[in-house]
């Protein structure tokens, strides 16, 4: 089956389809391009494709799409007004709200935050320049984090492409249901932790600013 792939893995074409994956990722999110580029990044431990191709690919795909999602935000943010993506819009408009253009960084890593963040930057009319800057920085995150997890996979298999891109897929999901286990568990145990201390008479700390993982609390 390599076999066939391989035409496509070593053509420059591929790294135009990343692109395109990835930027329309940003505004419909349903073209999985964290698993296909975990699985390419896995592959390419055999020497193509190009990492740095891979990562300037996803990188110039996530600002492209974050930017078209942006201009949908302006022009129709105010319409989304049922499903998951409206829930997750809202609770991205109020963490913009409070902490501007990071809430864009911290929602490249939440399911439908990025989508969520970049439409209502355009609907809040978020300045540009935080806007790209934010767009960057995050599509720079997501990229290393993506194709740091497919080598992993690459590396541990490396005389097996298949079974490397399939162990670095399989890395991604262990690691997002992990995340996702560990969020489930804070939301039960930091209120109980809070109840526990109240009833000892401890004092509780004062409402400050939510730090970066309690600002994906509110976005997830």
């Amino acid at each position: 089956m390599i076999d066939y792939l391989m035409p496509l893995i070593s053509s420059p074409w591929l790294y135009v389809i990343i692109f395109v994956l990835v930027a329309i990722d940003g505004f419909v999110p349903v073209a999985m391009s964290e698993a296909i580029l975990i699985g390419l990044a896995a592959i390419s431990t055999s020497g193509s494709p190009h990492v740095a191709g891979l990562a300037g690919a996803a990188i110039a795909g996530g600002v492209a799409g974050d930017r078209i999602s942006y201009y949908v935000g302006g022009k129709a943010g105010a319409r989304i007004k049922m499903g998951r993506l409206a829930a997750a819009k809202a609770k991205a408009e109020r963490a913009l709200l409070r902490q501007g253009s990071i809430a864009i960084v911290v929602g490249r890593f939440i399911p439908y935050g990025r989508t969520a963040t970049t439409l209502t930057a355009g609907s809040v009319k978020l300045p540009l320049g935080p806007f790209y800057l934010a767009s960057l920085v995050s599509s720079g995150l997501w990229a290393a984090y993506s194709i740091g997890l497919g080598r992993v996979g690459g590396m541990a298999f490396a005389d097996s492409p298949l079974l490397a891109a399939g162990f670095g897929i399989a890395l991604g999901f262990v690691l997002a249901g992990l995340h996702s286990a560990a969020k489930r568990l804070s939301i039960w145990l930091i209120p109980a932790l809070f109840r526990l201390r109240a009833r000892r008479g401890g004092k509780l700390p004062e409402p400050v600013s939510p730090a970066p993982a309690e600002l994906a609390e509110e976005l997830s």
